[in-house]
C-alpha cells in the first residue's frame, strides 16, 4: 500500500512538473511580424516560442509592446499577457505553417500620428521564468494618420480668364471647394472645386485658373493649373483633377485659386 502511494506521487510531481511551468522551457523567440485585421480592425503582432531542439511551444508570457512611427512618434505603448489559448497554427506564402501567438491590438487604442509606417518594439518575458531581449519589425503602411485641415478662399470667387493679348475672354465664378483626403498607401489630397463660366465663349478650347497650396508654416507646397475645356457661357462645372502627393497628416493647409498670368 505504501508503494502504491509512493507511484502515484511521483506521477503527479511529474504531471505538475510538465503542465506548470513551460515558460522555462523555452529557449527560443521566432518568426515575429505586424499587420492589421481589416475584417476586425484591430492589428495582431505573432511570434512563435521554440525549446532547445527548436520544438514549437506555447506558453504564459507577459510582452511589453511599443510603437514608433516614421515621424519618430509613440503611437502605443502597452503590456499584454499571453497564455497558451493565444496560440495556435498560422499559415503564409513566404514562411508555410507556423505555430504562433497571436497578440490582438484594438485599432482604437493606437494613436493617429503623421505616417502610416513605423516600427513595432517588444520584449517577450516571464518573472523567473524567460525574458527575451527587445526586438522589432516593420509596420507598413498601416497605422492610423491624423486627419488634414483645408481653408480655402471666400466663395463666390469670380475669376477672369485673358488671351495672349491681355483683355478679358471669359470670367469664371467658382461657387464652391471641397477636399478628400486619401490615407491609404501614400497619403493624397483631391481637391473638387465647382462652378459656373458666366461669361465668353468655348471657342478658345478652353479656360484656364492657376491654384497654389501652402502648408501652416507659409510654405508653398504645390502649384499649377486647371483646365476647363469647352465651357460656354450658363455652363456649370466639377472640376476633381487637383491631386496632391506628399501630403503630411495633422497639417493645416491653404489653398487659393487665382488668374492665370500668361
Amino acid at each position: 500500500m505504501k508503494r502504491f502511494f509512493l507511484m502515484w506521487g511521483l506521477v503527479i510531481a511529474l504531471l505538475l512538473s510538465g503542465c506548470g511551468s513551460s515558460a522555462s522551457r523555452v529557449e527560443t523567440l521566432k518568426s515575429w511580424s505586424f499587420q492589421y485585421n481589416e475584417g476586425t480592425s484591430d492589428y495582431s503582432l505573432f511570434f512563435g516560442l521554440a525549446d532547445k531542439n527548436d520544438k514549437p511551444l506555447s506558453a504564459d508570457v507577459d510582452v511589453d509592446i511599443r510603437i514608433v512611427n516614421d515621424a519618430d512618434e509613440e503611437v502605443y505603448t502597452g503590456t499584454r499577457s499571453v497564455s497558451t489559448d493565444d496560440f495556435s497554427y498560422y499559415t503564409s506564402q513566404a514562411a508555410g505553417e507556423q505555430y504562433l501567438a497571436n497578440v490582438r491590438i484594438p485599432a482604437a487604442e493606437i494613436k493617429a500620428g503623421k505616417s502610416a509606417s513605423g516600427k513595432v518594439y517588444f520584449t517577450v518575458y516571464k518573472e523567473n521564468a524567460v525574458q527575451f531581449d527587445e526586438v522589432n519589425c516593420d509596420a507598413l503602411y498601416c497605422l492610423p494618420i491624423e486627419d488634414v485641415q483645408v481653408t480655402f478662399d471666400s466663395f463666390p470667387l469670380d475669376l477672369k480668364v485673358k488671351d495672349f493679348m491681355g483683355s478679358t475672354a471669359s470670367v469664371i465664378q467658382i461657387q464652391e471647394a471641397e477636399f478628400k483626403f486619401d490615407k491609404d498607401y501614400s497619403p493624397q489630397l483631391t481637391i473638387t472645386i465647382t462652378g459656373e463660366k458666366k461669361s465668353g465663349s468655348s471657342d478658345s478650347g478652353y479656360d484656364m485658373i492657376s491654384y497654389k497650396l501652402y502648408d501652416s508654416a507659409g510654405y508653398l507646397v504645390d502649384s499649377g493649373n486647371i483646365y476647363l475645356s469647352s465651357l460656354s457661357a450658363g455652363d456649370k462645372f466639377k472640376d476633381d483633377s487637383v491631386v496632391i502627393y506628399d501630403i503630411t497628416p495633422g497639417e493645416s493647409y491653404t489653398f487659393q485659386l487665382s488668374e492665370y498670368s500668361w
